[in-house]
């Protein structure tokens, strides 16, 4: 029995964007031949999306929104041709529905983990989600995926707190305003800064009202490396996780902060996301709670799709001594000294010291931190 099930689907590819365009269905082309290639794909168990329904949608979007969509849509197919959202973000003839059938991806991930059958699901989708506002689509992002997710676990599971962890190179903006008053979700998302969106992601940005203190972010400098996450993880997201206690953990799992991705700078090796994976998986079994994880970005098909496959492979251990060679399957062989070969930051001091900052500002909040 796998401990991770993984939601995904040949129609998720029907999102045309245009030619070029880094949002692309060879993303998930990818992620399922490497799955095949790896012999991989029957290593856990397959489960198929459903749509999300437009009351289901509503949730965390304007009614008028995912209408509007919907329009888009059909004049999409009338005309024969993409529609233009914004600069970055585009309508093909199937984009809605694929767009319903994402957000329905991730309910159903809710619905296993609900069930005591698996410890972590991975939903493979696209169009991603972390962007997409109440009533506006940004950023390649149409329904926000993870905070319609987050809605049904508390609606499905009865979960009071939901914790959402965002290690995309890019904000969640989007996440961040759907949940920026409320303290049944508390969201922190580490990114590169600056960078897009502009002005957006700084760590002042910490909530308002009830949900002052429940929103973190952790904006790091060009040039992070492997070694600046896991202290970013292991001094601020552990502590402030464990002291929250949620019940469900929800990750925006993008994959462009690797060090090969052409929209970033940041360093972030495939072993990187393998080890910053264990420590999720460590907060699921010390807290005795199930993670869901969404696609996100990632522009290298390459590697996004290894080190998506890096993260379902290290939640699917079965054992400590499983995950250590899951880990080790990504070390470079004549690493100096036989050391990981994890990057380190261009700017250690000017890392360490944002990592203090933050910490610093959320000490208010949060006794852990203190």
């Amino acid at each position: 029995m796998s401990r991770l099930a993984l939601v995904r689907d040949v129609k998720f590819r029907d999102h045309q964007t245009p030619e070029d365009h880094p949002e692309s269905p060879a993303r998930l082309q990818a992620i399922d031949k490497l799955l095949t290639s790896a012999a991989l794909d029957q290593a856990f168990e397959q489960l198929q999306p459903r749509a999300a329904s437009e009351d289901e949608i509503s949730k965390v979007h304007s009614p008028a929104y995912i209408e509007s969509l919907h329009k888009e849509a059909q004049l999409a197919a009338k005309n024969k041709a993409l529609i233009a959202l914004d600069a970055d973000t585009f309508m093909s003839e199937k984009t809605y529905e694929t767009a319903k059938l994402a957000a329905g991806a991730g309910l159903v991930a809710i619905e296993a983990v609900g069930k005591e059958t698996y410890d972590s699901t991975f939903v493979a989708v696209r169009p991603p989600g972390h962007h997409a506002l109440f009533d506006k689509a940004m950023g390649f992002c149409l329904f926000n995926n993870i905070a319609i997710a987050a809605r049904h676990a508390q609606i499905e599971l009865g979960a009071k707190r939901v914790m959402i962890v965002d290690w995309d190179v890019h904000h969640g903006n989007g996440t961040q305003d759907l949940f920026f008053d409320d303290p049944s979700v508390f969201f922190v998302s580490f990114h590169q800064y600056p960078f897009w969106p502009p002005d957006s992601g700084w760590y002042t940005e910490d909530g308002k009202g009830e949900g002052k203190g429940y929103n973190m972010n952790v904006p790091l400098p060009k040039g992070t490396g492997d070694r600046g996450y896991f202290a970013a993880f292991d001094q601020l997201v552990k502590p402030v996780c464990v002291e929250y206690e949620p019940d469900v953990i929800l990750l925006s799992a993008g994959y462009d902060a690797h060090e090969l991705d052409p929209l970033a700078q940041q360093r972030v090796t495939t072993l990187g996301f393998a080890m910053l994976s264990q420590r999720l998986a460590d907060l699921r079994d010390q807290l005795g709670v199930k993670i869901v994880c969404f696609l996100e970005g990632g522009y290298n098909t390459r590697s996004m799709s290894e080190s998506a496959l890096a993260t379902m492979r290290i939640l699917n251990a079965s054992s400590a001594e499983d995950a250590a060679q899951v880990q080790t399957s990504y070390v470079i062989p004549g690493a100096v000294g036989g050391q990981s070969p994890v990057t380190q930051d261009m700017s250690p001091g000017q890392v360490d010291q944002r990592i203090q900052d933050v910490r610093k500002h959320f000490s208010h909040y949060w006794k852990s931190l203190r």
